[in-house]
């Protein structure tokens, strides 16, 4: 959903994306990973494009706790080029617990994605699924669009994408084990 949101927000402002994740731009020798982010920023400013970072907190890690100097020039780089890059770009994470404080600073909006209300669930069921949400789905918290997502792929493979009774179940299951609830 992060992505999402961002590439919408793109499309709304008549940008195209340029994404990148950690594994175009890691490396194993010291300072290409910088060099990579630098020239992704300059890409994204040249050809006037809206950047994302995905997964961002594999480069903005918490600097407290670097114990290579890499770690700790990886993330300057970083902070340097988002508080002077003239474009738009998006970071998106799962753990913003993780990231250098500093980094905060740099973004102007910060946006969190919560579980959806219980009205957005059965706007969803019936989104994914097709079918009417029965009541039983009250009963299920914590669902995101990516657990519906998973959900449905999954009830496809299994043939059971019309029997909201298994959905439910499989839905439920999803949420728990984010919660660490249940083993996949």
């Amino acid at each position: 959903g992060k992505t999402a949101y961002v590439r919408y927000i793109a499309e709304a402002m008549g940008m195209d994306i340029l994404q990148k994740r950690a594994s175009d731009l890691m490396s194993k020798w010291v300072g290409e990973t910088e060099q990579k982010i630098s020239e992704a920023f300059e890409n994204a400013r040249s050809s006037g494009r809206f950047l994302v970072f995905d997964e961002a907190d594999s480069l903005l890690q918490d600097r407290s706790g670097a114990k290579r100097s890499w770690e700790i020039s990886q993330v300057n780089e970083m902070l340097t080029w988002m508080e002077v890059h003239d474009l738009p770009f998006a970071c998106t994470t799962n753990l913003v617990g993780t990231l250098d404080r500093a980094s905060l600073r740099r973004f102007t909006f910060k946006v969190g994605f919560e579980s959806l209300t219980k009205i957005q669930v059965r706007l969803a069921f019936t989104h994914y699924f097709g079918l009417k949400s029965p009541f039983q789905l009250d009963n299920v918290g914590d669902l995101t669009p990516g657990d519906f997502a998973v959900v449905k792929t999954k009830a496809q493979i299994l043939r059971v994408d019309d029997k909201p009774d298994q959905l439910i179940q499989m839905l439920k299951k999803e949420a728990d084990m984010k919660f660490g609830k249940t083993s996949p």
